[in-house]
């Protein structure tokens, strides 16, 4: 990963995950979505839900995708295979 991409994803990182203000957090209750220690991670989850409800299939599937990458993640041991071809003809 370049320099820049890394100090992009640690900014976008950090904006996520900042606390929502009273007001969003309020906004959110109001539409009945009950979250506790709500970030702009949570509301950006709460607009993409929003639109997989309305029946927008990109949303749906990236959100099918996001519940199934926690699912199918498997512990690695950070160990390599490395196969080697050593049979002659």
């Amino acid at each position: 990963m370049r320099e820049s991409d890394k100090l992009l994803y640690k900014t976008l990182k950090s904006i996520l995950n900042e606390k929502l203000s009273a007001e969003e957090t309020q906004a959110l209750k109001e539409e009945g979505f009950e979250v506790k220690s709500p970030t702009r991670k949570t509301a950006v989850m709460v607009a993409l839900y929003k639109k997989a409800v309305t029946g927008d299939l990109s949303a749906i599937k990236e959100l099918r995708s996001i519940v199934s990458e926690k699912k199918d993640e498997k512990p690695t041991d950070n160990r390599t295979v490395m196969i080697i071809d050593d049979i002659r003809d």
